[in-house]
């Protein structure tokens, strides 16, 4: 019999204190036991590669199939720096990773819409998902790294206004998609559950916009149910800003999303959690101050402070590992990741990011260093920064040069590329999680 996960959260509503439980059938048959999430986000583009870029969109973990072969060498590699006890790694003591997309079909390369929406081939995501489970350690050995899996719905399946000038085929393909992925790693023990889109929030579609709000939230309900019918035993979540407004002024639209099991919330707070969780004068009541159906449990699903620095551009070798950046930033990490455990209604957080590659943005997908391209003031720093965030530094393998392709013929352009830890970060971030306690 395969191995199983059923995974519970809730808010008692008394005590305004949240739970999150996972039953393991290969565990004390199945009985259920509490979790505090200690994750990290992990969206391994390579260098000049992107997460925004089709056909994967920012899936580099899928099976290999005739003739192409895939990105194993990379994720192998880095689960055992998260995870497993291999010299000289020494693990982060991480118990969940979020991954931002898992696609059953990818989109053309060209970034087309596929019609019919299944045509071409159905991707699978086994062999990682197998590695995250530590599916060949005895149960007891296990140490499973739970997935929270993303499914990224765009901007067009929640604003009415897109939504409405959107072809049926593009609104076909991704609801069918999201329900196949579901479906299909949905059952493998390692999925803890899904997060159905990233901050495709927005003032007037949440709550400014009566008739908007009144879509978006709709849509939210209709794709968590219909994770909910094909996985019935994994969360369903989504991803939203660190607006305080949210709670605030959308109450009476989340009350009305019970396949919802919890809020998630990208932050990025310096000094307190406190604006996410609790009241705010002339705002809102926060997280904590929901009730009723719309009182569910937090995730922070991204925290994230800025690891490197652009503090001096005259000097080339200042710009991505600057010794004081990172002491600082670890000096708030080791302030803040203790606080996200503290706040009753919090049930974890995933640190964003293992090693971050998010800003490969397309417009410039060769730029490895600031000097290379022009200034783009609407990313971090001001440059296409390959590494603005991430608890390791990334370069390219060997005698790659900075400018090389990711891909060579059917598979990944190697040596892999090369990432370097960041001490300062990633202790902080192993002291903090070993002290969470259930």
């Amino acid at each position: 019999m395969a191995d199983t996960t059923k995974w519970t959260c809730g808010v008692d509503p008394t005590s305004k204190t949240a739970k999150l439980t996972v039953s393991r059938s290969d565990l004390e048959r199945g009985k259920p036991y509490p979790i505090k999430l200690k994750g990290l986000c992990y969206s391994p583009a390579p260098l000049n590669g992107s997460n925004k870029f089709a056909p994967a969109i920012g899936d580099w973990f899928w099976d290999n199939f005739p003739p192409i072969s895939g990105w194993d060498a990379l994720w192998q590699r880095d689960l055992s720096a998260i995870r497993f006890p291999a010299a000289p790694v020494t693990p982060l003591g991480v118990n969940a990773i979020r991954i931002y997309c898992m696609l059953s079909r990818q989109l053309g390369t060209d970034g087309s819409i596929p019609n019919p929406w299944n045509q071409g081939h159905l991707f699978t995501h086994r062999k990682f998902l197998d590695l995250c489970w530590n599916v060949d350690a005895p149960p007891l050995d296990r140490n499973p790294i739970f997935v929270l899996v993303g499914v990224p719905l765009p901007d067009k399946m929640f604003w009415k206004d897109k939504y409405d000038q959107t072809l049926p085929a593009e609104i076909s393909y991704w609801t069918q998609v999201l329900r196949e992925t579901a479906e299909t790693v949905g059952q493998h023990p390692a999925v803890m559950g899904f997060t159905i889109q990233n901050e495709q929030d927005g003032a007037n579609v949440c709550y400014n916009n009566p008739e908007w709000a009144t879509f978006w939230w709709g849509q939210v309900e209709k794709f968590a149910a219909a994770v909910k019918l094909v996985a019935p035993d994994k969360l369903v979540g989504m991803a939203t800003h660190d607006d305080p407004n949210i709670p605030g002024k959308a109450a009476s639209y989340m009350a009305k999303c019970p396949h919802i099991d919890f809020w998630g919330v990208n932050t990025y707070q310096t000094m307190t959690f406190d604006p996410v969780f609790n009241s705010i004068p002339g705002v809102g009541p926060g997280y904590s101050g929901l009730s009723g159906a719309a009182l569910k449990p937090v995730i922070l699903t991204e925290y994230v402070l800025p690891a490197t620095s652009h503090r001096n551009p005259g000097e080339p070798s200042t710009i991505y590992e600057d010794a004081a950046t990172r002491s600082t930033t670890a000096d708030v990490i080791g302030k803040m990741l203790p606080q996200a455990y503290q706040h009753p209604i919090s049930l974890g957080l995933y640190y964003f990011e293992f090693c971050y590659e998010w800003w490969n943005q397309p417009e410039a997908p060769n730029i490895y260093t600031w000097w290379g391209g022009t200034r783009a003031d609407g990313l971090p720093d001001g440059w296409w920064d390959q590494e603005g965030f991430g608890l390791y530094s990334i370069r390219r393998g060997n005698s790659l040069p900075n400018n090389a392709p990711i891909w060579v013929d059917n598979g990944p352009n190697t040596p892999i590329d090369v990432h370097t830890e960041r001490t300062e970060l990633t202790a902080k971030v192993r002291q903090a999680f070993a002290n969470v306690k259930v």
